[in-house]
């Protein structure tokens, strides 16, 4: 079940609405660092696939807003886990605070300010743990001699709805990425057991695999305001501990 829709209200002039001005919700985050630009996102429990996101800037005046008025949001069918403590195959999306570094998609839509990537029919995205080299990390095409498995990787065009528009979450994202034998590898690898592939995209038919979803237009929306100038993170987990997240 898709989640429901929501009115998408940019609030004029950066003005803040009366519950967020009273109620920064940012500033009670323990973990966004130098951000200017946060997502929220929040369930009733552990165990929700339901969520609601928000977004927040910091204006010149060093004061929180809210930007987007709340929006439906699914996760996970097992719910979140702290990410931590959070592996592969769970059907959990990972809990905490993580930089939202560049975005890619079926679409390529003009206004995003993200590095963006529009993907083809060569684009996978593996999370084979035997071959940790290669694991988490975007490869253009696969080579002969790849040692990841298609059944550990996503094709990123074959998701031709959920990949429309999607922005890739700083979740166990290996390092040091060069180019060997035509392949993209790591030289600091990925946690084999934590699981990849985690992303921001557009709604499903219902729970995400770990990733967190949105309505397509929601989703065009919040991909355009990302501005990697202004450090962009995105704050994960239950109401009643999203300030330790």
């Amino acid at each position: 079940m898709t989640a429901a829709a929501a009115a998408l209200t940019i609030v004029g002039g950066g003005a803040p609405t009366a519950d967020a001005a009273s109620n920064p919700l940012p500033e009670r985050l323990r973990n966004i660092g130098n951000a200017r630009q946060v997502i929220v996102v929040t369930t009733p429990s552990w165990t929700s696939s339901y969520a609601r996101l928000q977004t927040w800037r910091l204006t010149d005046g060093d004061k929180w807003v809210r930007v987007i008025d709340p929006i439906p949001a699914r996760v996970g069918w097992n719910g979140v886990r702290r990410a931590k403590n959070r592996q592969q195959s769970t059907g959990t999306t990972p809990a905490g605070t993580f930089a939202l570094p560049r975005g890619f998609g079926i679409a390529n839509p003009k206004g995003v300010q993200l590095p963006y990537r529009k993907v083809d029919r060569n684009d996978w995205w593996p999370y084979d743990p035997r071959d940790p080299k290669t694991y988490n990390v975007w490869q253009p095409h696969r080579v002969q001699h790849s040692r990841w498995r298609p059944e550990y990787a996503e094709r990123l065009k074959s998701y031709k709805g959920q990949y429309r528009y999607s922005v890739i979450l700083d979740y166990n994202l290996p390092s040091d990425i060069r180019w060997r034998k035509g392949q993209r590898i790591a030289r600091n690898t990925a946690d084999t057991s934590a699981g990849g592939g985690i992303f921001l995209h557009v709604n499903g038919s219902g729970a995400t695999a770990g990733c967190v979803s949105i309505a397509r237009a929601r989703m065009l929306r919040v991909l355009r305001w990302l501005d990697p100038q202004k450090d962009p993170v995105i704050v994960i987990g239950p109401r009643e501990v999203i300030d330790r997240m």
